[in-house]
């Protein structure tokens, strides 16, 4: 077969070409006018191999440039929140989304047998100095009243006799000895708090005098006592008996 002939199978081999990407022509030595215009690009562009029909400025698709040269647009943001998710993570850390429901008391450390007994012990001390504080109350009422019921009960008991005594004392018959104990037992009541009440000249109250005579007069201006048949007697506010009495009343 002669080289004028074609080949036998009627196809053609393809030709041989060669791309001189030198930016120095090696004739003349100077820079040549597209090396001058075209940006520098990266080692892996200029490590193209030749006869893949790439040019030097052309970008390397996303899908075909290695692992750890994707586009800095694939990059994540700077976010501090997804940090430190991440960083939880890594450790075993199990952070929820709405951090209302994490309860205040479950980072707290559980008690020792100790502080939990402790604490029991105080609060049975503060519940037994409450219920002595109360009962001291309780028992200071109970008491006062106690002394008042006993008070007034003698002195219920007597006051016949300080009838008697005080009409015998009217009458010019309380003299000599008969005259100091009278008078030491007026002053022995006085001093367990009985009161003896009811004078001529007093005005009329009926929460403490009980009225048995009434009279107009033109002296008064208001109910006054002008007679008084009983005393009273009285231990504090409580009326023992009230005193008896004669009211005068304003004339019309």
């Amino acid at each position: 077969m002669t080289a004028d002939e074609g080949p036998q199978d009627g196809h053609t081999e393809p030709g041989f070409s060669f791309t001189d990407k030198r930016r120095v022509d090696p004739e003349t030595g100077e820079l040549r006018p597209e090396a001058q215009q075209a940006p520098e690009t990266d080692a892996t562009d200029a490590e193209a191999p030749a006869g893949t029909g790439e040019q030097a400025g052309e970008p390397v698709p996303a899908a075909d440039a290695p692992d750890g040269d994707a586009p800095a647009a694939d990059l994540p943001a700077d976010d501090p929140a997804q940090a430190a998710g991440a960083d939880a993570a890594d450790l075993g850390i199990e952070i929820p989304d709405d951090a209302s429901s994490i309860d205040g008391a479950s980072l707290e450390e559980p008690l020792s047998a100790d502080a939990q007994l402790a604490a029991e012990r105080l609060a049975d001390l503060q519940r037994i100095n409450a219920e002595y504080a109360a009962y001291r109350m309780r028992a200071t009422r109970e008491q006062e009243r106690a002394k008042e019921s006993g008070v007034v009960a003698l002195a219920e008991a007597l006051i016949p006799v300080l009838d008697e005594a005080r009409l015998a004392e009217e009458n010019g018959d309380v003299t000599g000895p008969f005259e100091a104990h009278v008078t030491k037992l007026f002053a022995s009541l006085a001093k367990a708090g009985v009161v003896q009440y009811g004078d001529v000249g007093e005005g009329f109250d009926p929460a403490f005098h009980e009225a048995l005579m009434q009279q107009p007069s033109d002296e008064v201006d208001g109910p006054t006592i002008f007679m008084v048949m009983q005393p009273g007697y009285r231990y504090g506010d409580r009326v023992i008996r009230a005193a008896r009495v004669g009211v005068q009343q304003p004339a019309d």
